[in-house]
């Protein structure tokens, strides 16, 4: 009868563990997803020149090529900062709020967009909106908005050296499709087509973690 208490008691734990264990997985800690938690900061290719950016976007539509000839390929900064959360569908989300919203998966050292999103319903290509300003010809400013799809080339990846202060350090590289859409006070709007290249890289380091 103790012997048989004893089996009991014995399964009981080691259920109690089992389920303890199955509690921990997912999305709530302990994987390669951790090392990319926190908020990540670019570091400037030229500390001289304010926004400047290894990212360009060049266009060959008429009315956008203007502003970001193919020909000059214009520094254009979208991610000045990222900051990565753990995702529901997703091992990463970035909330940093820079382009609305894109998610991604670890493999490794690096971290890529999915495609398709699961996040989207149905799923859908990846894409994240930012808002900026152009403007007319008299100077004045004309809301606009680019939406970026990145291709499978879009990584974000660790960098084995640190900064001198000892911070993590990472690489965002690859190039997406950018849809440009402008109010030029047309019913439609002005809208790139084709639609322009945004690609290029930078290097980040990470200054806050969870």
């Amino acid at each position: 009868m103790q012997t048989q208490t004893r089996s009991s008691a014995v399964a009981v734990t080691m259920l109690m563990l089992a389920l303890s264990a199955a509690g921990c997985g997912g999305g709530d800690g302990g994987g390669p997803e951790d090392q990319f938690l926190g908020r990540w900061f670019y570091e400037a290719p030229d500390s001289n020149t304010l926004g400047s950016t290894g990212f360009t976007l060049t266009c060959t539509d008429p009315i956008f090529s203007q502003v970001f000839p193919a020909s000059a390929m214009t520094p254009f900064l979208i991610f000045s900062s990222m900051n990565f959360e753990h995702g529901e569908l997703t091992d990463l989300v970035d909330t940093a709020g820079n382009c609305n919203i894109l998610s991604y998966d670890v493999k490794g050292n690096s971290a890529t967009v999915p495609n398709p999103d699961p996040n989207t319903t149905p799923p859908d290509a990846p894409a994240c909106l930012f808002q900026f300003n152009l403007r007319d010809t008299n100077g004045y400013p004309i809301s606009s908005f680019a939406v970026i799809s990145p291709s499978s080339s879009w990584t974000f990846k660790l960098l084995p050296d640190k900064t001198a202060g000892g911070a993590r350090r990472a690489q965002l590289v690859g190039s997406a499709t950018a849809h440009l859409l402008a109010d030029d006070g047309s019913t439609t709007g002005a809208i790139s087509n084709p639609d322009c290249t945004y690609a290029g890289q930078d290097t980040f380091f990470r200054l806050t973690q969870p």
